[in-house]
């Protein structure tokens, strides 16, 4: 029987869970809204709310991008109302100051955008978060100035008028091109932020914003991933700006103020971050209100979008739709205690005939091995071999340098003198992703757990990031976890579930050398023999090379085949057990018991 077979015997008589993501259905609510927006009007042939709707839906696909920028990949812009603008203006410029058809003009004016996510992207790779936030405020500052001083090609505080009546020609129902298409767009913004999210792309967005050691472990690099991202928004924004030509027919400097970013900001914030209704709630809520319901307090836009910000934080923490999320997701959460996440039982039905044994060949040498931070000296000219196959155990007390080493060897910090080589290519001075590339997986000290994804998706970004052709047996295994935890959350998961998700994450990474940082930290009994038991599947019957740091010498001892002993940076002692155990050098770290 095939372990997905299995897996789906056992659901048959269980009850259906919950979905833990409420993301397509709120697509498809999304969707409808915007279309009530969007046509209804038209059809009652109220001219004021078709075009005030216009605005409003060009406005919600703005936010559907700021909502991507900001919680997919982590990016903090204030400066996305400069986007927009851009792409409104350079199209105003070419069409009516120059006579381009409106297609041509368009495209130059979506290239402009472009380039502004260009810009913007070149700070993110050195500054993060608000930091980035502050960098991009100033653009959405200094660009209305900018306008009006460049007013030999902007026609400055006069602005630029346009006219495009074949757009405005009613085409039946009471609607119009421009209609349609101001309300088919943003439904296509949601489907855009709908499949990026689910594709491999997103998932690794994602966990490059959460967690960027996490990322380079995986091969993925944080940089890329913001430039991508910045890109993405940009020309989603861009198509805004050309919409917002035809729809307003006029652009001014003044219609780009700093308020406009604040306003797609604001909009994320309110509706409910990372949550695909939130835009358009938010934009119902931080434009509508302030500019319609309000319009006598026009002047006051400011403060009212800051007071109903404070308001609808206080009284939903996680904005409208977040809050609301949070509550329908925290009503379906149940745990399952240890028996939460257990990969024995899929591992069972992998197991062959082949039994493989540690080889001659060198998977890692590192030869006079030395880093620094300051004056201390973390790794003392280290030499260390690990032959290929082999579980080699790495033991020390606290600040022996393990973890240190460990993160020499995945690239995530660099030697200060020596070198070292994996599966015989001089790594020494490689970057964290590329070592990772090269077939090498890690876990951490604190887990790197994504609670925005589902326990699959967990396990999935380690799918993501491999490099080569997979095997029908891993196949049915990813298919098997699929199954069973796609719609669990991790958040419920105990500390040793976490650590095991980490681990299985590795192995479906499919890396040829896994270096475990103290994995077993957490883990009840019955966990510590699972894990046992992984660790000597990975070695014996997947051929996988494993490096073991680990406090519990019972651990170690029962699974290695080699042991080298850390003391303040330097090796002590290597070799196999057997002959450590008895070395006169580490026999004091077996006082009390086996834990170093």
């Amino acid at each position: 029987m095939a372990v997905s077979d299995t897996v789906a015997a056992s659901d048959a008589g269980a009850p259906r869970k919950q979905r833990f993501s409420s993301d397509l259905p709120q697509v498809w609510i999304g969707m409808a809204l915007i279309a009530v927006t969007g046509f209804l009007p038209s059809f009652l042939g109220n001219s004021y709310w078709v075009h005030t709707f216009q605005l409003v839906n060009i406005y919600i696909a703005a936010a559907i991008f700021q909502n991507f920028l900001f919680v997919d990949a982590g990016q903090k812009s204030f400066g996305q109302g400069v986007i927009l603008g851009l792409g409104a203006y350079v199209t105003a410029i070419f069409f009516g100051l120059h006579d381009y058809s409106f297609a041509m003009a368009a495209a130059i004016g979506l290239g402009a955008a472009a380039l502004g996510g260009l810009l913007f992207a070149l700070p993110a790779l050195r500054v993060q978060y608000f930091h980035l936030g502050f960098v991009t405020l100033s653009a959405a500052i200094v660009f209305p100035q900018l306008l009006m001083t460049l007013d030999r090609w902007t026609n400055g505080i006069n602005g630029i008028s346009v006219e495009m009546p074949e757009l405005h020609h009613e085409i039946g129902l009471g609607l119009s091109p421009l209609t349609i298409l101001v309300a088919v767009y943003p439904m296509l913004a949601l489907w855009v932020h709908y499949f990026i999210r689910r594709s491999r792309l997103g998932r690794q967005m994602r966990v490059a914003a959460i967690s960027p050691e996490g990322a380079r472990s995986l091969g993925i690099k944080p940089g890329l991933m913001r430039f991508t991202a910045f890109v993405i928004a940009a020309i989603g924004t861009g198509i805004c700006g050309i919409l917002y030509l035809p729809t307003v027919a006029f652009v001014s400097p003044q219609g780009f103020n700093v308020e406009l970013s604040f306003v797609f900001f604001f909009a994320v914030v309110v509706g409910g971050r990372g949550q695909m209704l939130g835009p358009i709630i938010g934009i119902w809520i931080v434009f509508i209100l302030p500019n319609i319901a309000l319009a006598g307090f026009v002047e006051y836009r400011l403060l009212i979008y800051g007071f109903l910000t404070l308001v609808t934080v206080i009284l939903f923490p996680d904005g409208v739709v977040g809050t609301i999320e949070r509550w329908r997701a925290r009503r379906g959460v149940a745990g399952r205690g240890e028996q939460a996440f257990r990969v024995d039982a899929f591992l069972d039905r992998l197991k062959g005939d082949r039994v493989a044994e540690p080889s001659g060949n060198v998977a890692i040498e590192v030869r006079g091995g030395t880093k620094k931070f300051g004056e201390v000296i973390a790794v003392n000219e280290v030499d260390l071999t690990v032959r290929e196959g082999e579980i080699h155990g790495l033991i020390g007390a606290n600040g022996s340098g393990k973890t240190s080493l460990l993160n020499v060897l995945s690239g995530l910090s660099r030697l200060d003198s020596g070198s070292f080589v994996i599966n015989g290519r001089e790594a020494t001075r490689l970057a964290a992703d590329r070592i990772a590339n090269m077939g090498v997986g890690r876990t951490f000290q604190t887990p790197r757990i994504y609670p925005q994804f589902s326990l699959w998706e967990n396990l999935k970004v380690g799918m993501d990031a491999r490099t080569g052709d997979t095997g029908s047996d891993m196949d049915a295994l990813a298919r098997a976890l699929e199954q069973e935890f796609s719609e669990d959350s991790a958040e419920l998961l105990s500390h040793g579930q976490r650590r095991l998700v980490e681990v299985m994450r590795t192995v479906l990474k499919e890396a040829s050398i896994i270096l475990f940082d103290e994995p077993a930290a957490g883990l009840s009994q019955s966990e510590r023999a699972n894990f046992s038991r992984l660790v000597r599947f990975l070695s014996r019957q997947m051929g996988k090379t494993v490096i073991l740091v680990e406090h519990d010498l019972d651990l170690v001892w029962g699974i290695a085949d080699t042991i080298t002993v850390m003391e303040q940076g330097r090796i002590v002692a290597s070799g196999n057990p057997e002959a450590v155990a008895e070395d006169p050098a580490v026999q004091h770290m077996f006082i009390g018991g086996r834990r170093a």
